[in-house]
């Protein structure tokens, strides 16, 4: 975009695309104790893998930068702002901004989470434009919810709508804190903010047996399942495309069922693959990918029995559903006391399913632990001795 700087409702909006911009935008950000951070990212929709497209950030005075990381040779001068814990960092919804940002070597200190907030004061709701709605009356505008972010040049509107994710976040805080402070639950926030900042990004355990039917399958078909989904990985990469584009989900579970199949009429009758993969060479590199895996299964003497455990439940006995039955019990006792979608941060369906099965109460947040015993001892639930465990 040739001209740079762009105005959404007296807010400043300045592209920052290299390396000296950064340096000076930071040096104006650290001027103001609270900021408003927000990333664009694409996972594995448009490209491979989980990638850092924009940054924004306002300053809450009239200006937002916009960070192009594409054409910035380092940003480690803005983690050392994110990783400052003097600032708070405004974010509305940063699960994934926080992954993203770990994955990138980024440890962001300092969250404040407006989502969580929101979730808080019991929204049901609570996407930014309900939020805006809700407390301002006002429309958010998310034309660009689905836009390609790793596209260059970037437009005008895509700018605003990225900046528009940040300008509104510190009247957003201001409001909703206001109103927690009110209910007496800034305690609740303040924990909820620090556990959101110990968030680690790690690659998934075994994500080949996410996929659908893969559980299906005998020992030998989930075998030959991962290596396949090694071989697309890592197809993915070298085409820059996302893997599920390369070989469907549903292919690679049907390739791995039948694995004797021929492979290239496989490849040319089966629906979701990339036409990169039909030819000669990656056709080729698929069947050797294919013969490499079948030949380890038979060499680890992988047997084609089926797992023996792959549908079971675990037993329900009496004092299972005793257990169950106390813990709905308090939940509902908490959704009456602090609301339905408020009381979803404090007890879960995983923990009620967890303390039935195995009697264990474990709890991974102080405030809500507390509410749960004081729900108990109201109700003459006697409850066992948490065990708090890390998150």
């Amino acid at each position: 975009m040739e001209n740079k700087t762009l105005t959404h409702d007296g807010v400043t909006i300045r592209l920052i695309e290299t390396d000296a911009e950064l340096l000076a935008a930071i040096k104006n950000l650290r001027q103001h104790k609270e900021l408003a951070l927000d990333l664009e990212f694409d996972q594995n929709r448009f490209t491979y893998g989980f990638n850092l497209c924009l940054v924004q950030i306002s300053d809450g005075n009239g200006t937002c930068y916009i960070v192009d990381p594409f054409t910035i040779d380092s940003l480690q001068p803005l983690f050392e702002l994110l990783e400052d814990k003097q600032y708070t960092k405004i974010i509305h919804h940063a699960n994934n901004d926080i992954l993203l940002l770990d994955k990138l070597g980024c440890n962001i200190r300092g969250v404040m989470d407006t989502d969580v907030a929101a979730k808080i004061l019991n929204y049901e709701r609570s996407s930014l434009a309900t939020v805006m709605k809700e407390e301002f009356d006002q429309e958010v505008d998310k034309s660009q919810q689905s836009s390609n972010w790793n596209k260059r040049p970037l437009t005008e509107a895509q700018l605003i709508y990225a900046a528009i994710d940040v300008i509104y976040l510190h009247q957003v805080k201001e409001r909703l804190v206001t109103k927690i402070e009110k209910e007496g639950r800034m305690h609740w926030l303040q924990e909820e903010n620090r556990l959101l900042e110990s968030l680690i990004y790690s690659e998934p355990e075994n994500p080949h047996m996410k996929l659908r039917n893969a559980y299906r399958l005998n020992n030998y078909q989930q075998y030959i399942l991962k290596e396949l989904f090694a071989f697309r990985d890592e197809m993915g990469k070298q085409l820059n495309k996302p893997s599920s584009y390369v070989i469907s989900n549903e292919g690679l579970v049907e390739l791995a069922t039948n694995p004797n199949t021929d492979v290239h009429e496989w490849l040319n009758h089966t629906k979701g693959i990339h036409g990169a993969l039909k030819r000669s060479r990656n056709e080729k590199l698929l069947k050797e990918a294919l013969e490499e895996a079948k030949s380890k299964a038979k060499a680890e003497n992988i047997s084609h029995d089926y797992p023996s455990n792959r549908w079971q439940r675990p037993p329900r006995t009496p004092e299972t559903e005793r257990r169950k039955e106390e813990l709905a019990t308090v939940q509902k006792h908490i959704m009456s006391k602090y609301g339905e979608f408020a009381s979803r941060l404090i007890i879960t369906q995983s923990l009620i399913t967890e303390y039935s099965i195995t009697g264990q109460l474990r709890c991974t947040k102080q405030y809500a632990t507390d509410i749960i015993l004081d729900a108990a001892s109201e109700l003459d639930i006697p409850l066992p001795e948490p065990i708090m465990k890390d998150r």
